[in-house]
């Protein structure tokens, strides 16, 4: 047995109070193993996996450079892995590290990104109300950014639940809890090292995801445990002027991501802690797609939405968007992908054969069809297409694509 495997089956045995210890409820697919097979017409294969911490810290946040040269892995305890990636043969290699936060506190990451284009400058955000930057040619932090009191803006709590750097990486954007009935946005100038100001009028509750537009520098989606999806214009100093949309999912947001759609429109994407799928059309304000649990649940073949686990969002390279799901059904040992084919459909599009955890977070090099997770057993694994066997190529399943209308499909 390999010490990786071996790795994995005493951390399983490891009694913690999370998803993967609790007790499974039974399921099963909605289909036998040769209609799976058939509906599921990309197969991936784990191609390289390399574990975190013998201590089973959680993956929480995963962030790669715009060439996925390097990735990063920003883990439960704040610490923070980073990798070199060779992304032709598909392996983690080179691995170098960033320590935990020095707290008498426990500290925890709240999100990890790559400041620009390249693979040296990195963020990393802890709950503890710090975003570090590191410059991973140099020793040490190159600057620390925490918000400090303004006069005449109510008091910020301490600790950060999420953050974003925005297209040119000249601005931070950090999310805070519900403090005194306020949750704040507030923003930072990287290059001049200090404070920009504070949003805290639009959002009633917890800041759980932000994201800046991944071209325009100016566009920011933010989310909430409130339930709403606001979109803001920060060239805007007043925060009325910049709120240019208001979407309301009537659920408590976990993750927002950023498409286009065919007329080259954005739209942004949210993922709902109750395992929903929601995107809406930015400017006009349109509900484009919209997917409860039992309808994800159904579409990656399996029985019992109770054990379903909603993951990310991704951007495909020929415009579509697909789901990456799984269950916490045997230690998360199903992880499968829907694409979203119309405002009411989703399609099966691939089946990770091999899932050793619950995971957390994934990305997507969707030129070479890399998929990256990390999760809650401390493992990072790297899956490329199982060309083998009887998987569909990626280059027919895009021809069988265009034969559709392109009216049809709201991406």
């Amino acid at each position: 047995m390999s010490d990786f495997n071996k790795y994995c089956e005493e951390a399983a045995k490891e009694a913690l109070p999370d998803s993967e210890d609790e007790e499974d409820i039974g399921d099963e697919d909605t289909c036998s193993a040769q209609d799976l097979a058939t509906e599921f017409q990309l197969k991936y294969k784990p191609q390289d996996e390399v574990s975190v911490s013998l201590q089973r810290e959680y993956v929480l946040s995963l962030a790669a450079d715009q060439e996925f040269s390097r990735m990063a892995a920003g883990l439960s305890n704040s610490a923070v892995h980073i990798y070199n990636l060779d992304s032709g043969a598909g392996k983690l290699e080179n691995f170098s590290y960033l320590p935990p936060t020095d707290s008498p506190q426990h500290v925890s990451i709240c999100g990890v990104r790559f400041l620009d284009e390249g693979p040296y400058n990195i963020l990393v955000g802890t709950t503890d109300g710090y975003v570090r930057l590191y410059d991973l040619r140099l020793r040490g932090e190159q600057a620390r950014f925490k918000y400090t009191q303004h006069p005449n803006v109510p008091p910020v709590p301490k600790s950060l639940s999420c953050f974003d750097r925005n297209a040119n990486g000249r601005i931070i954007c950090c999310g805070t809890e519900q403090f005194h009935s306020n949750a704040f946005l507030v923003f930072f100038d990287v290059r001049e090292r200090q404070q920009m100001g504070v949003y805290f009028e639009s959002h009633e509750d917890d800041i759980t995801s932000l994201r800046f537009h991944a071209q325009n520098p100016d566009l920011l989606a933010t989310g909430s445990v409130d339930g709403l999806v606001n979109v803001f214009d920060v060239k805007e100093p007043d925060e009325d002027e910049a709120l240019l949309n208001t979407f309301n999912t009537e659920s408590s947001v976990y993750r927002l991501a950023w498409h286009k759609n065919v007329y080259d429109k954005d739209i942004i994407s949210c993922v709902t802690t109750t395992g929903d799928f929601k995107s809406y059309e930015c400017e006009e304000g349109d509900e484009v797609a919209s997917f409860e649990r039992p309808d994800v649940t159904a579409a990656i073949r399996r029985k019992k939405a109770a054990n379903f686990n909603l993951i990310n969002a991704h951007n495909q390279e020929d415009g579509g968007v697909f789901l990456l799901a799984g269950t916490n059904f045997n230690k998360g040992e199903i992880l499968r992908s829907v694409s979203v084919t119309s405002k009411n459909s989703l399609q099966p599009l691939a089946n990770f054969q091999g899932n050793k955890q619950i995971v957390r977070d994934s990305l997507f090099d969707s030129k070479r069809s890399l998929l990256f997770t990390g999760g809650e057993s401390g493992i990072v694994t790297v899956w490329t297409q199982d060309t083998s066997g009887t998987a569909v190529s990626s280059e027919k399943l895009k021809a069988k694509k265009e034969k559709k209308s392109r009216k049809q499909a709201p991406y």
